[in-house]
């Protein structure tokens, strides 16, 4: 069985993190080596990391490793995961996610023995659901697709409401940020991107690209998780709204998308704005705003 690095992508979430690796720690028959990352934007204490290392201590088969990041940023960190993870299957999960099922690591892995031509695995938030009617506005509006694997046409990942609904693996163009793993050799393509430097919306769709290039991704839907989503160091719904205007026009920009694409994102982008102003999200109206005035009248940079 291949060994595996768990990253965590971290930012003054001490409580939500804590549950994270107690629930690691509860993994059961793990015929290999373990190396639980934390790669922090914040302020973990010694005192804390001690309590951390007690924890996995447990199995003798983890690892605790950690870095401190002088420069803040997700997508910044997920670089720095591929950079110094010790092992070449890289889970990354966010610090507000538990693994409740005890054999969530087995059968990750089970994946990649069973699969060489796999790039990456991902798995399943519980709880994720949309009706029909959600269904068919989402479609219309071109936030998700009817396919439970694809993209829509402005490069929304919406259908991943509907996850739940699977009973076997299904190939994909996208993986849930909160619970996805990679071989790390299909991300060595990954490097700093100025306009992911702030909120990075869409960084997952980001790896997904980059990971595509080098094999088949597939989500398993017996890979669920529990996500807590924590409100927890969370930036501005101002600045949340702009950078999906900004991230997702940049990712059709690398997908060399046509302009039907970039005229869904526009639609997309036109629905967002009407629902929140009938919500009264002055902020989140602001920002998507921001978005257009990006789109239509900002200097773009280069890929």
């Amino acid at each position: 069985m291949q060994n595996i690095t768990i990253a965590i992508c971290t930012r003054n979430r001490v409580a939500d993190i804590t549950k994270c690796i107690e629930s690691i720690s509860r993994q059961v028959e793990l015929y290999c080596e373990v190396e639980i990352l934390i790669v922090d934007d914040g302020d973990i204490n010694k005192e804390q990391l001690d309590l951390f290392e007690a924890i996995l201590s447990k199995i003798k088969c983890m690892k605790l490793s950690y870095f401190k990041k002088l420069k803040a940023g997700i997508w910044l960190s997920r670089v720095e995961c591929v950079k110094i993870a010790a092992h070449e299957i890289i889970l990354y999960l966010d610090d507000d996610v538990e693994l409740d099922d005890p054999y969530y690591i087995n059968k990750l892995l089970k994946n990649y023995e069973d699969d060489a031509s796999l790039a990456g695995v991902g798995g399943i938030a519980k709880g994720l659901y949309s009706s029909k009617i959600a269904n068919a506005l989402g479609v219309a509006t071109f936030q998700m697709s009817s396919s439970l694997g694809k993209l829509s046409k402005s490069g929304l990942a919406g259908s991943i409401a509907n996850w739940n609904k699977a009973k076997s693996n299904f190939e994909t163009e996208f993986f849930h940020g909160c619970n996805m793993s990679f071989k790390k050799n299909s991300l060595k393509d990954m490097k700093p991107l100025s306009w992911m430097e702030n909120y990075a919306v869409g960084d997952d769709l980001y790896m997904c690209y980059y990971a595509s290039n080098y094999g088949r991704l597939v989500i398993d839907p017996g890979l669920k998780i529990i996500h807590h989503e924590s409100p927890q160091s969370r930036d501005k719904a101002e600045n949340v709204s702009k950078a999906k205007v900004v991230n997702h026009y940049y990712f059709l920009k690398m997908k060399q998308a046509g302009i039907l694409n970039y005229g869904a994102l526009l639609w997309t982008i036109v629905y967002s704005i009407v629902k929140e102003m009938v919500k009264k999200n002055n902020d989140a109206t602001i920002g998507y705003l921001k978005g257009i005035k990006f789109l239509f009248f900002t200097k773009k940079e280069s890929l």
